[in-house]
């Protein structure tokens, strides 16, 4: 004779709900896993009257359309140019393929964007303007994600730093440092997408979105100055000399690489650093004071 089973703890109880409800694969693959890891059935948690079926699966499917929800407000222009039910579609597998693991939905979509790149077909005959307009939501992808980091890391409002760096001294061989704010990201696009974004943010539907842009090759800083967020466009040296910051605090080090990336001559190049490092600190591209990481 089958001893009952014990009445569950509200641990355990807890555990089943959130396995069965969150489970990569949907209800059925939750129930497998919670039977195969916890030792409890359906019947043994949900009592069920003969002749109805459990609701389960409107709790398991209303999981998955709140984080769709979220997908959908941290890439809303994203949404728009590929329309509700394609964006959905791979909202829900991104989902499961990379399930939330923390406490905060800004961790999320982190990796929406790579997932979107994975996703694209393996088609080495594509032509080369097919490939290009693939790879527009993913720029806008990237571009978006980019703007929720920096909503989210410390911003440079309380910083004064207005010192700057003398020429002259650099080109005779001295050094300073410089660093490169946490809430700044860069972006190397294949799209000029400064233009089109001031206008797709403002789009209140689909129909309302610009056409995408020819394709022309773009490097953006987005950054946050006084609590509010600015979207510029730099030039390759100004881009590879601030990319080369992130690892390298030395001035005259990011000038060298700078002008390894371009082409330029680094003493050209240090005079126009030195020209431009003033505007760069007003805008919150970069500052001499360390400030903490993010």
């Amino acid at each position: 004779m089958n001893q009952p089973l014990p009445d569950p703890s509200l641990s355990q109880l807890q555990n089943w709900f959130l396995t069965v409800m969150t489970a990569p694969g949907g209800l059925a693959r939750g129930l497998s896993l919670a039977q195969q890891h916890l030792g409890m059935a359906e019947p043994d948690i949900i009592r069920i009257r003969p002749g109805k079926q459990s609701r389960m699966h409107i709790y398991a499917n209303g999981y998955i359309l709140r984080l769709q929800e979220c997908l959908q407000a941290d890439f809303p222009v994203l949404h728009r140019l590929m329309g509700n039910e394609l964006f959905n579609f791979f909202a829900h597998n991104y989902i499961w393929r990379h399930p939330s693991r923390a406490p905060s939905l800004y961790d999320l979509g982190a990796s929406f964007a790579d997932f979107l790149l994975q996703s694209q077909p393996k088609n080495e005959t594509h032509a080369d303007e097919a490939n290009l307009l693939l790879q527009f939501p993913i720029e806008i992808a990237r571009l978006e994600r980019a703007f929720t980091e920096v909503i989210r890391a410390p911003g440079l409002e309380q910083n004064r730093d207005t010192k700057t760096n003398n020429a002259f001294d650099l080109l005779m061989g001295s050094d300073a440092d410089i660093y490169i704010p946490a809430c700044l990201r860069l972006l190397k696009s294949s799209f000029p997408l400064q233009a089109y974004w001031e206008q797709a943010k403002h789009a209140a539907a689909e129909q309302d979105l610009p056409a995408p842009p020819e394709p022309e090759t773009s490097y953006l800083a987005l950054t946050r100055q006084n609590y509010r967020i600015q979207l510029i466009s730099l030039l390759p040296w100004q881009y590879h000399f601030l990319q080369a910051a992130y690892s390298n605090p030395g001035l005259h080090q990011c000038a060298v690489q700078s002008a390894k990336e371009t082409g330029l001559d680094v003493q050209s190049l240090l005079v126009d650093i030195c020209l431009w490092q003033p505007q760069a600190q007003a805008l919150g591209l970069l500052t001499n004071e360390k400030m903490a990481s993010f």
